[in-house]
C-alpha cells in the first residue's frame, strides 16, 4: 500500500488572499506572459478586474479567453491558434469547474502539440487503446475557484464533445495546478444557486470517497470532516449569503472532500453526473443533487459500514442501534440537507423526458466502463439497474 500526493506546490487560503500573494507567486516564477481562462460572466466581475488590472500594472501581459459549462470542445479550441501564437508562460484559471477543467486541458495540448480538436479525444482515458498524455515540460497552472466543484484539487478534466454528447475524461499527474487561492472574495459574485449545488457536488466527492473501491484512512478521514463542515456551513451560507467566513469554511470542506484524489475512485454518482451534463447541459452540481441519494441507496448492500461513518459524523451521536440502522439513514440525512437548501433534485425538474433515459443510459455505461469501478462493474445487469435507477431519479 502507499499514498500519492498530487503535484499541488502550495495552496493559499483566506479572505484576500489574492490580493496578498498573487503577484509574489507570480514573480517567484519569472513569469512575464498569462494565459487567463474564465467565463463570460466573471469578466463582468470587479474583483476579476482588479485582479487583471494589477497584472497588468505589474508589466504582466495577459490573453483572457473564456469556456462554457462541460467545456464544449468547439469553445475550447476556437482560440487555440492565437493561444500558441501569444506562448504563454503560465495559466490562471478563475471560475467554476469548467474554467479550471479547460485550463488543465489547454496546459496538456501545449505541452503535447496538439493542434485541433480532432487530435484531443485518442487521450482519453474513456478511450480503447488510448494514447499515454506525457507532459514532462508543461506550462504551470494558477486556479482560483470561484465555486465548491473542487476541480482544483484534481489531476483530471472532461471535454464534451458535441458530435456524440459524451463527455471525454483526461487525467495525468501534471494537469495538476501547482498553485490554489481559495479566497472567498473572489465568490462574491457567483449566484447563489451555483454556489449551494457546487456544495453538493463537495458533499458527493466526499460520500463517494467514503465508500470508493479503493479507500485510505488519509481520504476516509478527511471526506467525514468535509462532509461536518458542508453540512452545518452551506445552510449558513444561504441563510447569510454576504458572510465570507462562511464562505471559506464551505472553501476547505470542499478542499477536504476531494483531497489527493488521485488515491481513490469515484463512482457512479459521477459517472452519472458526467453523462447528465453534457447530454443535457444539467450542471454538476444539480446532477449530485439529483442523483446522490438514489445511489447511495442503490449501493447500501455494499456499503452500509461506510454509510454508517457518515449518519455518525453528521448526527453526531450512536442513534441507530446497528450498522445496518445508521447506514440506512445516511441517504435520508443527504436528501434532507438538498431539500433544506431548495435544490431542484428531480430529473422532470429539468424537463428530461422518460425516453431520453435510454441514450443516457448508453452514455453512462461508456463512463462507468472507463471508470473501472469495481464497486459498479460486480452488478449484475447493468443496463437495467442504471435504468431502474434513473427512473426512480425521475
Amino acid at each position: 500500500m502507499f499514498y500519492q500526493n498530487l503535484p499541488v506546490d502550495r495552496v493559499y487560503y483566506g479572505i484576500h488572499c489574492v490580493e496578498q500573494e498573487l503577484i509574489s507567486e507570480i514573480k517567484l516564477m519569472n513569469a512575464e506572459k498569462i494565459l487567463i481562462v474564465t467565463s463570460n460572466s466573471l469578466l463582468k466581475s470587479n474583483t476579476f478586474k482588479n485582479m487583471v488590472q494589477s497584472l497588468h500594472a505589474h508589466d504582466i501581459k495577459t490573453f483572457t479567453i473564456c469556456t462554457k459549462q462541460h467545456v464544449p470542445g468547439s469553445i475550447l479550441f476556437k482560440n487555440l491558434k492565437e493561444i500558441y501564437h501569444f506562448s504563454p508562460d503560465l495559466i490562471i484559471s478563475c471560475g467554476g469547474g469548467s474554467p479550471i477543467d479547460a485550463a488543465k486541458i489547454l496546459s496538456f495540448c501545449l505541452a503535447q502539440g496538439i493542434k485541433s480538436e480532432e487530435d484531443i479525444y485518442q487521450y482519453s482515458d474513456h478511450t480503447e487503446n488510448n494514447t499515454s498524455i506525457i507532459m514532462e515540460s508543461y506550462i504551470p497552472h494558477i486556479a482560483i475557484p470561484t465555486t465548491l466543484s473542487a476541480s482544483e484539487f484534481t489531476s483530471i478534466a472532461g471535454v464534451t464533445n458535441e458530435k456524440d454528447q459524451i463527455k471525454y475524461k483526461f487525467s495525468h499527474l501534471n494537469m495538476t495546478p501547482k498553485f490554489v487561492f481559495l479566497d472567498p472574495v473572489f465568490t462574491k459574485d457567483t449566484p447563489e444557486w451555483l454556489w449551494i449545488s457546487t456544495g453538493i457536488r463537495a458533499v458527493d466527492h466526499a460520500v463517494e470517497t467514503l465508500y470508493s473501491p479503493d479507500p485510505n484512512p488519509i481520504n476516509t478521514s478527511l471526506a467525514l470532516q468535509a462532509l461536518k463542515k458542508l453540512y452545518i456551513y452551506l445552510p449558513l451560507c444561504k441563510k447569510e449569503q454576504t458572510n465570507l467566513e462562511y464562505r471559506l469554511e464551505c472553501q476547505l470542506g470542499a478542499w477536504l472532500s476531494l483531497f489527493s484524489v488521485v488515491n481513490i475512485k469515484l463512482g457512479l454518482s459521477h459517472s452519472i453526473g458526467h453523462q447528465l451534463g453534457s447530454l443535457f447541459n444539467i450542471p454538476h452540481g444539480i446532477t449530485s443533487a439529483i442523483m446522490l441519494p438514489h445511489v447511495m441507496r442503490f449501493l447500501l448492500p455494499s456499503t452500509s459500514r461506510e454509510q454508517a461513518l457518515i449518519t455518525e459524523v453528521l448526527e453526531n451521536n450512536e442513534r441507530g442501534n446497528s450498522i445496518e440502522e445508521k447506514a440506512a439513514l445516511a441517504s435520508k440525512l443527504i436528501g434532507d440537507l438538498i431539500k433544506k437548501l431548495e435544490i431542484p433534485h428531480k430529473l422532470r425538474d429539468y424537463h428530461i423526458e422518460k425516453d431520453s433515459i435510454h441514450e443516457l443510459v448508453r452514455n453512462i455505461l461508456v463512463d462507468i466502463r472507463g471508470e473501472k469501478n469495481s464497486f459498479v462493474l460486480g452488478s449484475g445487469d447493468l443496463h437495467a439497474e442504471i435504468t431502474n435507477l434513473l427512473q426512480q431519479a425521475w
